[in-house]
């Protein structure tokens, strides 16, 4: 047999009535408020109370017919205006509201506003003239010799003698990076700093860097040694034993020095004194030293000058001053003396002088109440006079 299905009842939905146009209600008139303005408001209405018609239409009040209504207003003119200016304003022929004694076609909008008050009135600055973009400096403008004297402020603060030192990144490094501004710079500025600074031929600077195999002319390229006027030999660092990278190599570079017509030769220590006795070799430095300065001068192709400097302590008749002279002799340079010593064509320095002659800063006197184990009586006065000690 057919199983018989039962139907659910669906749920009767109820009719919805469609809206009948009708005699609409009448709405009835709004009461005027009695409320004023609070006293907190920051800006008062910019229609004073004294016109009350103006809020209201001519159907909502039995008085005489308003003088302008609010939905007249343009919205633009809707604004919080100050209260000392009502009474100011003046109606349009199309009823729009402007300001007394100012043109009608400034207020409908057809100039914009100039004058002190145009920054308010105006905004978004349309009214303005648009300001003229500020023009950058133009260095290359300048002439040569002005842009000679702002290298010169530029590379201040750098040591006139450049040294393999870590100082080079700290200071040296940063002044370079105005060589990347652009080619006419690069030219210049590097032309100025290659030419104005003195050059160490072989580093002294303690740790990896002296004992280095690439010394610091072996690490410029050819337009930057060739740019070069002053090199500097320092002596002393090395003494007790001198590295191996001292030594004239072709990759040093020092035939490209073309422009180079001055060796500075600057000597620390004299290793010939009497309380060195024992620690170094007798006459070795002096050999290496007069060796080294003539291979320089062999390579360099325009040099002509050679001047000497050294501490005060150095006199100028030692061994290693007199061969180094010597040498100097060998190739007919001309020989001047430098500042730091005080060093003459004709004398030695004031101190190295004085010392000599049996008196100086170098002279040390103690007088000793006596020793008997050492040999020295009472009285007896021990003299350290340039390296000499004796007891009287």
């Amino acid at each position: 047999m057919a199983k018989k299905t039962t139907k659910k009842a669906q749920p009767v939905r109820p009719r919805l009535s469609r809206p009948v146009a009708g005699p609409s209600a009448p709405v009835p008139a709004p009461a005027a408020s009695t409320l004023t303005t609070p006293s907190s408001s920051a800006l008062p209405s910019a229609l004073p109370s004294a016109i009350p018609s103006a809020y209201t239409s001519e159907d909502e009040d039995d008085g005489p017919p308003a003088k302008y209504d609010i939905s007249t207003i343009p919205i633009a003119k809707l604004s919080l205006a100050d209260p000392t200016l009502v009474g100011t304003e003046t109606q349009d022929a199309d009823g729009t509201l402007a300001e007394a004694g100012a043109p009608a076609a400034a207020a409908a909008g057809d100039a914009p506003p100039t004058g002190e008050g145009a920054a308010e009135d105006d905004p978004e600055g349309k009214g303005k003239e648009p300001a003229k973009p500020i023009q950058p400096f133009r260095f290359l403008d300048l002439p040569s010799e002005l842009r000679i004297k702002v290298y010169g402020y530029h590379f201040q603060g750098i040591d006139p003698v450049t040294d393999l030192s870590p100082d080079n990144y700290r200071t040296v490094w940063r002044k370079l990076l105005l060589l990347r501004t652009c080619r006419t710079l690069y030219h210049e500025a590097s032309y100025y700093f290659y030419s104005r600074h003195i050059f160490r031929i072989f580093p002294t600077h303690p740790g990896r860097f002296f004992k280095t195999r690439r010394p610091l002319l072996a690490r410029l390229k050819k337009h930057q040694l060739s740019a070069m006027t002053r090199l500097e030999l320092r002596l002393g660092p090395g003494f007790n034993k001198p590295p191996k990278c001292w030594v004239v190599q072709r990759k040093l570079g020092l035939k490209e020095c073309v422009n180079v017509h001055t060796v500075n030769v600057f000597v620390q220590l004299d290793p010939s004194v009497s309380w060195l006795d024992g620690f170094r070799k007798a006459g070795f430095y002096e050999t290496f030293s007069s060796a080294l300065l003539n291979d320089i001068l062999k390579e360099l192709p325009h040099v002509d000058t050679v001047e000497f400097d050294g501490y005060e302590s150095v006199r100028k008749n030692c061994p290693i001053m007199e061969a180094l002279q010597s040498t100097v002799r060998e190739h007919a340079l001309r020989v001047t003396w430098g500042p730091r010593n005080g060093w003459t064509a004709t004398s030695d320095n004031a101190a190295n002088t004085k010392a000599a002659n049996g008196g100086g800063s170098n002279r040390v006197i103690i007088n000793l109440g006596g020793d008997a184990e050492h040999g020295i009586g009472p009285g007896s006065i021990i003299t350290y006079d340039n390296g000499i000690v004796s007891v009287a």
